[in-house]
């Protein structure tokens, strides 16, 4: 095709990715207005510190190559209705670089009259492998996120001028910092813009990235300002952060990572010999140390640990120190979860053996189980798009498989026991169903051992038997294997597994190949973890997830303890990495002064965990927050607790996890720093979070007659606040003229009148809407009981308070003015006669708002306060019935996106206000649409 001259219209919208790509109208690479979309070719690039709850704009995510959805990818899939799960468990979803999925949130369209999904849409990229990915990987993978958008969009009737939002894709991983994943984002956008113009697709205007941690957002804004700086012709930056909902100043660690394991890499370098260290810890960022060894001398100590017939810690512990170096040891040496990365030419060493110095002889358990260690084989290539098993498939087991006489292999009694105890782990209480386990323990020949492996769909393979090279070099180093040695001169090795329709999940290999070989077989084959490490690469490299092989002979008592406990962990629901620590223990236990604990090369995704059944789409598995050592200071015991209320307000956090960490804080820092105002203030913050007031309120106190006075001023407000809050929650449930009822009646007085004062001093918004708040909550108190002139008294009260409040964010222009607002609205429906008519203008007044909080700042109140003016609306329209069904999905999607109890009983709180009333003297209809609505929010707040 021709060029057409560059004055020429746009032809008509490109129908196929293809067409993109060769559209006769694409911008070369040096035309200047690359982002076309932008008013004067520009990329307006923004960084937003905050959680990703109320984020409007499509947000695009990236996945690492993994069976589980976990932290980002969990919330979103969440907010989104839980697409993204289904697409991963039926092997839709995106995982290689360059791949991508778009998942459009229909959770609010059509007929929802109060607002637009948010997040619109979940544009997930693939990464592959976490720790492999490059940062010319990532802005590929992100321009054809960019472009899947672009067409999803130009099938919606979209013109330029999209705006998406993003994470910091691929910074939690080896690597890529905050700034440099932010640059190679915005240069994938970009990109994707010059692949878009001229195409019909519209292009990408602005690009928001979306960050917890301020230091990180800050870090972003700077590797964005130096892009900037560099071309200025294609990107703009704003030049602040802008802050968002429940934004985070940083981890309460020194590090980031999103998983709750270390990865440390260990690779083979070009000159033989080297080994080049990458750390990725809570301690660390991506630390590169290279360790000088001699081949010769290393493989002659693993030949001698793997053969020798009993455990020698002395080896374990020269290995160690030959192999990693010194100033890396203390991150190594310690009792955190490790995944240790290795390539082709570290993958044979046996790591499970290597122990720290000796100064570490108190530690009674080797390093590899304190450290609960497992291994990932780091893969330039595998196999694309593999047919995984899925949850409904079922389990074959083989044990000891025929082999004939003039053979010469030694008979393995414990290879069948192993195999009949996990069989009978598959099949007892609380495993598999009847039927979903095939078992072969009767000395199976080789055809009906193969015919059983292609007969069905498994997900879990598990055989023991002898296993067999092939192959060796002059020097020793194995060439390929064959596998499981069968009946026939047959064996079942990787060729024999691929040929399955579907790929399993673990494959479980105790293959005891030095077992029957005679001390000259043994000196041909020098390294004897070379057959675990060439199998494990195989099996991983066809897809399978998780791989258990045995590195050398074990013995049958470790080792059938070793396999019981390690399904019975999986079936328990426990994750891979956490089964296999308890199988290490186990072997460990049943045999102290041996190795087979140590002989299981463990490959695989740590957060893998087996399902008896296919996963509610909706449910994740989160693990309880991690309680470790105390904080050092001041500052990173207030950065704990401020994490661990913003978890519980805005990131779907559950008090029943929550709690024990914080107590756990509470107990090991108190005594040392609670004596600290604003420590003290951290502590009440995060107690009302995860919902016990008292000790909320004892800390208020307790910040408040500090010495240093750091405690902030709210902290005085909010201690007023929770008074009230705290009397009114032991007076709703006592009887009416009780001492009970009584005090709380009293004690909400005096907790008014401390708040008043405050409003006197210096009136603000804040106080006295919390002046209102306790005129509001006694009036709640004496509707179920007491004076009638009283009550009216104090409903006036609240409408009186709220109205200055109103007035004052008028006067101000402050953009809260919709919460005074509506509060007003509620006690104005209760101190007019009936039929009164709300003002329109303050009403209209309390809309324009809200609508500006929501477009340019939304939170969870201003998303309820949009669905309470509907129903407070409805009520003065006396319509609630007609517009229940509307009302209860608005608010069921908003306890999606934040279910904390304290923000929902304040909702619950307003409707009992004046639902109540309202149902005392509304038709039927109206009276059972008020006590609907009054369940469901009470049942939020429960």
């Amino acid at each position: 095709r021709s060029r057409p001259a560059r004055a020429r219209p746009r032809v008509r919208p490109a129908e196929t990715e293809a067409e993109v790509f060769r559209s006769p109208e694409a911008a070369p690479e040096d035309r200047g207005d690359a982002a076309a979309n932008a008013s004067d070719g520009t990329l307006q690039l923004d960084v937003l510190n905050g959680n990703l709850s109320f984020v409007a704009q499509p947000l695009m995510i990236g996945h690492y190559r993994s069976m589980l959805l976990t932290g980002t990818e969990e919330v979103i899939d969440r907010l989104i209705g839980g697409s993204m799960q289904v697409a991963l468990a039926t092997d839709l979803y995106p995982e290689k670089p360059g791949s991508s999925r778009v998942f459009v949130n229909k959770r609010r369209r059509g007929s929802d009259p109060f607002h637009a999904p948010r997040p619109r849409a979940a544009i997930v990229v693939g990464l592959g492998e976490e720790g492999v990915l490059t940062t010319q990987q990532l802005v590929s993978t992100v321009r054809q996120g960019c472009i899947a958008w672009a067409q999803r969009a130009a099938e919606d009737g979209a013109a330029d001028g999209l705006e998406i939002a993003a994470t910091l894709i691929g910074s939690g991983g080896l690597g890529i910092s905050p700034g440099a994943a932010a640059r190679a984002i915005a240069q994938g956008v970009c990109e994707a813009n010059r692949r878009l113009a001229g195409s019909g697709w519209p292009g990408v205007s602005r690009l928001t990235l979306v960050e917890l941690y301020l230091d990180r957002a800050t870090d972003a804004l700077h590797g964005l300002q130096m892009l900037a700086a560099a071309q200025p012709q294609h990107f703009r930056v704003a030049p602040t952060i802008t802050s968002g909902t429940g934004p985070l100043r940083r981890q309460s660690g020194n590090g980031y990572r999103g998983a709750a394991y270390d990865l440390i890499s260990v690779t083979n370098q070009a000159d033989e010999g080297t080994l080049a260290f990458a750390l990725d810890t809570r301690r660390a960022r991506t630390e590169v140390r290279a360790q000088s060894t001699q081949r010769k001398l290393i493989t002659d100590l693993v030949r001698h640990a793997a053969t020798a017939t009993v455990g020698d810690p002395g080896i374990g512990r020269t290995l160690f120190q030959l192999l990693v170096p010194a100033e890396i040891e203390p991150y190594l040496a310690g009792e955190d979860s490790v995944v240790l990365e290795l390539d082709a030419g570290t993958a044979a060493i046996p790591w499970e053996l290597l122990d720290t110095s000796p100064a570490a002889e108190e530690h009674k358990l080797p390093w590899a189980i304190r450290t609960r260690l497992l291994r990932k084989l780091r893969k330039s290539q595998y196999r694309n798009a593999p047919q995984d098993a899925s949850a409904d498939d079922a389990v074959l087991v083989v044990g000891e498989p025929l082999i004939e006489p003039e053979k010469n292999y030694a008979t393995l009694h414990g290879a069948r026991r192993e195999a009949e105890a996990v069989e009978q782990q598959l099949n007892g209480p609380g495993g598999l169903e009847p039927g979903r386990v095939t078992a072969l323990l009767d000395q199976p020949d080789a055809a009906r051992v193969i015919t059983a492996l292609l007969a069905r769909r498994y997900r879990i393979l598990h055989i023991a038997g002898h296993g067999e090279p092939v192959e060796y070099d002059e020097q020793g180093k194995l060439k390929h294997t064959r596998g499981v040695v069968l009946s026939d001169d047959s064996f079942l090795g990787v060729d024999e597994i691929k040929a399955m329709r579907s790929v399993p999940e673990l494959v479980f290999l105790n293959c005891c190949h030095l077992g029957a070989l005679n001390p000259r077989d043994t000196l041909r084959r020098p390294d004897p973890g070379a057959f675990a490490a060439s199998v494990a690469d195989a099996l991983i490299d066809i897809g399978v997830r998780c791989v258990v092989i045995a590195g050398w002979a074990v013995a049958d008592g470790a080792a059938e303890a070793f396999a019981n406990t390690f399904y019975r962990e999986l079936l328990g629901g426990h994750s891979f990495i956490e089964s296999v620590h308890e199988a290490r223990c186990a072997a460990h236990a049943a045999e102290p002064g041996g190795k087979t604990w140590a002989a299981y090369q463990c490959y695989g995704d740590p957060d893998w965990f087996y399902r008896s059944r296919v996963a509610d789409a909706q449910a994740g598995r989160s693990a309880a927050p991690d309680e470790g050592p105390g904080p050092g200071s001041p500052s990173g015991l207030a950065l704990a607790l401020e994490e661990i209320a913003v978890r519980m307000r805005f990131m779907g956090g559950r008090a029943e996890a929550l709690q024990p960490a914080l107590l756990a804080l509470e107990q090991r820092c108190a005594a040392q720093m609670g004596g600290i105002g604003a420590v003290a203030e951290a502590f009440a913050v995060a107690w009302e979070a995860v919902g016990d007031r008292s000790r909320a309120i004892t800390w208020y106190e307790r910040a408040l007659a500090a010495e240093d006075a750091s405690a902030s001023i709210k902290a005085e407000e909010q201690l007023g606040n929770l008074r009230v809050r705290a009397a009114w929650a032991a007076g709703r449930g006592a009887k009416p003229g009780s001492k009970a009822h009584a005090a709380a009646l009293a004690a909400i007085e005096q907790a008014r009148l401390g708040l008043q004062s405050l409003a006197t001093r210096q009136p603000t918004v804040e106080r006295l809407s919390l002046c209102g708040s306790a005129a509001k909550r006694l009036a709640m108190l004496l509707a179920r009981g007491g004076d009638a002139a009283a009550l009216q008294r104090e409903r006036q009260a609240a409408h009186t308070a709220y109205a200055q409040a109103e007035a004052l964010a008028a006067a101000s222009g402050q953009g809260a003015l919709f919460y005074p607002g509506l509060n007003r609205m509620a006690a104005e429906l209760l101190v007019q006669p009936a039929g009164h008519a709300l003002d329109a203008a303050a009403t209209e007044a309390v809309r324009q708002s809200l609508l500006h909080k929501s477009a340019h700042d939304p939170d969870f109140w201003s998303e309820a306060a949009r669905i309470e003016l509907e129903w407070l609306l409805a009520v003065a329209g006396q319509r609630l019935a007609e517009s229940l069904a509307a009302l209860r999905g608005a608010f069921i999607e908003l306890q999606l996106r934040v279910d904390a109890r304290s923000n929902w009983q304040s909702v619950a709180d307003q409707a009992e206000f004046v639902l109540t009333p309202y149902a005392a003297s509304a038709s039927a209809a109206e009276r059972d649409a008020a006590q609907a609505l009054r369940e469901l929010l009470d049942g939020f707040a429960a």
